[in-house]
């Protein structure tokens, strides 16, 4: 009898060990998922970057996915849902119709005209360098037809041009994200970049 029970003990601790290591692997992957102040690598045919979130923002690779965007950066506490601001990634590769930040930001204010935001308006701000010395050019929006404040960076890479966006819904969260948002940007960097050193 002690035989039998000794047995079925041993059965019920191996599967409570296989749930808690079932358990520890489903919360694993929704930490990889939201990561307080986290870097993350943004890859694809040609390019790849790395980027930080701010202090006090979750880094997430999977909240607007379904929306064509693979990383978010939102305030901890808060969700791409729910946030008042948000910061977004995007990468747009060189064609003939988009060559340079230019283009690129000529090509945004006429899909928002077209798509009933008429009377959009968009201004260059400042330049901003990043970690690994690049470039980023600061565009701000506003105007459109949700009442949104936008301010985007745009760095021309070898064959691509990335962007990142700061959007927020009124004036207060704009202003109080746009020190989140220099840090995100200031944070880039192109892995596929030579080092100074050796390219000299």
């Amino acid at each position: 009898m002690r035989i039998i029970m000794a047995s079925n003990f041993v059965q019920i601790m191996l599967l409570f060990r296989l749930y808690l290591g079932f358990l520890t692997l489903s919360a694993g992957s929704v930490f990889a998922e939201q990561i307080l102040e986290g870097y993350s690598v943004v890859r694809g045919k040609g390019y790849a970057f790395e980027i930080k979130a701010p202090r006090s923002w979750v880094l997430d690779n999977e909240a607007a996915k379904d929306q064509g965007i693979s990383l978010v950066f939102y305030p901890t506490g808060t969700s791409w849902d729910t946030s008042k601001a948000v910061i977004y990634v995007r990468v747009r590769t060189n064609g003939a119709a988009i060559r340079n930040i230019a283009d690129q930001v000529n090509d945004t204010l006429r899909n928002l005209r077209e798509t009933g935001s008429p009377n959009v308006m968009v201004k260059h701000l400042k330049t901003l360098t990043t970690q690994d010395a690049s470039k980023a050019e600061l565009y701000y929006f506003a105007g459109d037809k949700f009442g949104n404040f936008e301010l985007t960076a745009y760095i021309q890479a070898r064959g691509s041009i990335h962007f990142i966006t700061l959007s927020a819904r009124d004036q207060d969260s704009f202003r109080q994200a746009t020190p989140a948002f220099d840090a995100v940007v200031t944070s880039y960097e192109d892995l596929t970049k030579q080092p100074a050193a050796e390219s000299q």
